[in-house]
């Protein structure tokens, strides 16, 4: 097949208009006076192809540029594939984020694929439509009423927030911000006439945070992580928060900031006996009587 450039009429109006639709499929709104800079021809000429040969298959936005009609929009544009990776958390999933590197691995039968993510245990919500009622609800600012836990609550929608495997919804109730699990949420009813306005500081502050402790307040804690297991909290943040040191003996300081003692205890306790609460003091102590109580209970 001859790589040389289009040279007969014919040929540059297919090299044209191939090009368009191959820009347009990554997702690309076209300005017409570009294309017709980008391929040396009459703006008039880019308007035909636009107009008359692509009829049907590209449309004019409402900012005048030009992008696929909905119908024709069969596969997901490259680009997308990046935005759905960051919006789902898995960005950084793979060294090589390469579109070339992603779609030879999707090319590759799953058995003999190189690579194998084990999927994440979650929740399956796929039955209920209180997930879209509520996301809906969020894009329209509209106030919602639900019971939760057996309590009444009238609640400003901000954000559904995955985290370990569980849907919450972030939103405001008597001006505080909660966290409330979607699964939880019974008799939803979303007031479509009754609006709200966004508080801007707790948005940021729902933007800011990494977990779903909604508190006034965080809590400095310092660890101390033995040499075994140090590369475990280096490799990846176990705390949100998290900033660590290498100590003199090979073991590991770890500072991080809590809202909940909830965030912070499972950790030690998962790897009892290799981690230490410095800071505060009270935590430390209170964990050390929790498992006295514990073994005392497990030898009756």
């Amino acid at each position: 097949m001859s790589t040389s450039e289009p040279t007969t009429k014919g040929e540059k109006l297919a090299f044209r208009l191939s090009n368009i639709l191959a820009r347009l499929h990554q997702g690309d709104a076209l300005d017409k006076h570009q294309l017709a800079q980008d391929f040396e021809v009459d703006v008039r000429t880019i308007e035909r192809d636009l107009n008359e040969r692509l009829i049907g298959i590209v449309e004019r936005g409402p900012e005048g540029t030009w992008q696929l009609t909905y119908s024709s929009r069969s596969t997901i544009p490259a680009k997308h594939l990046h935005s759905y990776a960051r919006m789902s958390g898995t960005a950084h999933l793979f060294p090589d984020d390469s579109l070339r590197y992603l779609l030879a691995q999707m090319d590759e039968p799953e058995k003999t694929r190189a690579t194998r993510v084990q999927a994440t245990p979650h929740e399956d919500l796929k039955d209920s439509d209180v997930f879209k009622r509520l996301h809906r609800a969020i894009e329209d600012k509209s106030i919602c009423t639900f019971t939760y836990k057996g309590k009444v609550r009238e609640a400003h929608p901000y954000r559904l927030i995955h985290k370990d495997g569980v849907w919450y919804l972030a939103a405001e109730e008597s001006e505080r911000l909660k966290s409330f699990s979607v699964a939880l949420i019974e008799e939803l009813r979303v007031v479509i006439e009754k609006q709200f306005r966004h508080n801007p500081a707790h948005q940021a502050y729902i933007n800011d945070k990494e977990d779903v402790w909604f508190t006034q307040g965080a809590m400095e804690v310092l660890l101390r992580v033995d040499p075994a297991v140090a590369h475990y909290f280096v490799r990846r943040q176990q705390l949100p928060k998290q900033q660590h040191r290498p100590d003199s003996d090979g073991s590991l300081l770890v500072h991080a900031h809590i809202s909940h003692v909830n965030q912070l205890l499972p950790v030690v306790r998962y790897w009892i006996p290799h981690v230490k609460i410095l800071q505060p003091v009270e935590l430390q102590t209170a964990l050390m009587q929790e498992l006295r109580e514990t073994l005392a209970a497990w030898q009756q």
